[in-house]
């Protein structure tokens, strides 16, 4: 009888432990180690990058591969949006950590801050601003938004401002605050709301900021419980923000506001159980919330085997009480 009762709680224990997780798309591609994604609604594809090579690749539905497009003086590629108006697809490009990128030289490392444009149609440059003379300092351009003017808005991780560039190509510094400041990675994920304002985060200190379009010296923390230090990639959905978190915590969250972000709640979540693996950025897919998981903490810990896929992984939100 204890045998069998035993077989019962380690078979229990066992089910617990590996209860599904959400729906994945895998890609194998060895070392590509991605941490900015689009997502293309004419052709379907997702676009990944790369912070070994900074190539850019394309994923199908089934997790078929390809590179889309290649040039080693990508270093490292990060944020991506796909602009379907312009038919283009618009990539942050830095040199910020000495374990990322193979081409990582002393003149780009912790200075470059590029944005290029890349055609859908033809995979060829059409764009390309340097925004490293437009702030003294180090520079790491992780991600962008775009308004609904066409204008592109970027943060950067080592200095405490936002970019702006318009459609011509011409380049500005939009927002310098000291909220944005960190001793290390400050500001990451950027988001437009069609209410007229951006919102943003500072990743060491995990609040939640909001930029005012119209007046950008107007920066204010957003009024909310918790604090997501870690956070990263950004999504607005019906009104909604999506945060990705990492640093170990790994979860991604819905949070709600009822006064355009004065304060709001953490309206819903993803559970521990679906094991992200340091997921980073995230896109909507016909109204489903897909992120990416880079796994770029093992390239932080040399214990760790290099990893020889990646995925894609459905978020699926449960309320928080």
């Amino acid at each position: 009888m204890k045998k069998i009762l035993l077989g019962l709680l380690f078979a229990v224990s066992f089910a617990t432990i590996t209860k599904a997780q959400t729906p994945r798309i895998t890609f194998k591609v060895p070392l590509l180690y991605p941490e900015g994604v689009a997502f293309n609604d004419v052709n379907k594809f997702y676009y990944v990058s790369s912070v070994k090579t900074g190539t850019i690749g394309t994923v199908d539905q089934q997790g078929n591969y390809k590179e889309f497009y290649a040039n080693k003086d990508l270093i490292s590629s990060f944020g991506m949006k796909v602009d379907v108006k312009s038919n283009r697809l618009y990539i942050c490009l830095s040199d910020p950590n000495p374990n990322y990128s193979v081409y990582s030289t002393p003149k780009t490392f912790k200075k470059m801050a590029r944005i290029i444009a890349v055609d859908l149609k033809s995979a060829k440059r059409v764009m390309d601003v340097d925004l490293e003379k437009e702030y003294q300092g180090k520079h790491f351009l992780n991600d962008l938004t775009f308004d609904l003017a066409g204008n592109i808005y970027l943060t950067d991780s080592f200095s405490p401002v936002i970019y702006k560039v318009n459609r011509e190509g011409k380049a500005s510094v939009f927002a310098e605050n000291e909220l944005f400041k960190s001793i290390d990675i400050g500001l990451n994920g950027i988001a437009f709301h069609p209410a007229g304002y951006l919102i943003t985060v500072n990743n060491s200190n995990g609040s939640i900021l909001k930029v005012d379009l119209a007046n950008p010296k107007n920066v204010t923390k957003v009024k909310i419980e918790t604090l997501f230090p870690g956070a990263d990639g950004l999504l607005i959905d019906n009104g909604e923000l999506i945060l990705v978190q990492n640093k170990s915590v790994n979860k991604i969250y819905r949070v709600a506001s009822s006064d355009n972000f004065l304060t709001a709640t953490i309206k819903s979540a993803t559970t521990g159980e679906d094991r992200f693996q340091q997921p980073s950025t995230v896109i909507n897919n016909g109204g489903q919330i897909w992120v990416l998981n880079s796994k770029l903490n093992e390239l932080s810990n040399p214990t760790l085997v290099p990893s020889k896929e990646f995925s894609l992984q459905l978020a699926q939100f449960k309320p928080v009480n």
